[in-house]
């Protein structure tokens, strides 16, 4: 992540040492620059039926709930969140392919420990069975936000593949899901550029 705190170690002199030449002016350390926080609620950040693509359907949106959350996100001072999913339908039958989101508001200076913690929390769902589970890093995801990672989740039980994009922006830490094909990961590529942007 590009968000964290800065530490600048300074020293003036080293004791014992002469110098036959004038004092070198050091410029003073100007302050680390504060945290961009987000200004709009959750809501206004959550996608909209018309940030999807033709043929999904709104399911369900809402507030997150305290109750919901891990006790490490308590921990690390979340604040609030927004949920919205969306199904796509092919017809009167539904395909089966569903678009998660979920964002959260934490405190600015615990922003950067979101994301890692929640790639060991895939990590550590792989490991329980790594006979069965995969997951798959994905390096060409394009920058989203001050840090992001895209994942393929894989469980040969399971059908189909899942694909997550994990990003923060200032205060604001985000998750996008979907089951399906290749093609459904790039849709989610898309929407996580226009969830990203919706940040402000």
């Amino acid at each position: 992540m590009t968000v964290m705190t800065v530490l600048l170690l300074l020293t003036a002199g080293i004791a014992g040492c002469t110098s036959s030449g004038p004092a070198t002016q050091v410029p003073a350390a100007s302050p680390a620059p504060a945290q961009k926080l987000s200004t709009v609620a959750p809501a206004e950040m959550a996608l909209q039926p018309s940030d999807l693509p033709a043929g999904f359907v709104l399911l369900e949106k809402g507030d997150r709930n305290i109750s919901e959350m891990r006790s490490w996100s308590l921990e690390h001072g979340w604040k609030g969140g927004y949920f919205a999913a969306y199904q796509k339908q092919d017809g009167t039958a539904s395909s089966g392919i569903i678009i998660d989101q979920a964002l959260s508001v934490y405190p600015a200076e615990n922003i950067t420990l979101i994301v890692p913690d929640t790639l060991q929390l895939v990590k550590n769902w792989a490991d329980e069975d790594r006979a069965n589970r995969s997951v798959e890093d994905d390096p060409s995801l394009p920058s989203i936000g001050d840090f992001s990672r895209g994942m393929k989740l894989s469980d040969k039980n399971d059908e189909p593949p899942e694909y997550v994009i994990v990003f923060s922006k200032q205060d604001v830490y985000m998750e996008l899901y979907t089951n399906g094909t290749a093609a459904d990961y790039a849709t989610l590529k898309n929407l996580a550029g226009v969830a990203e942007a919706k940040i402000r």
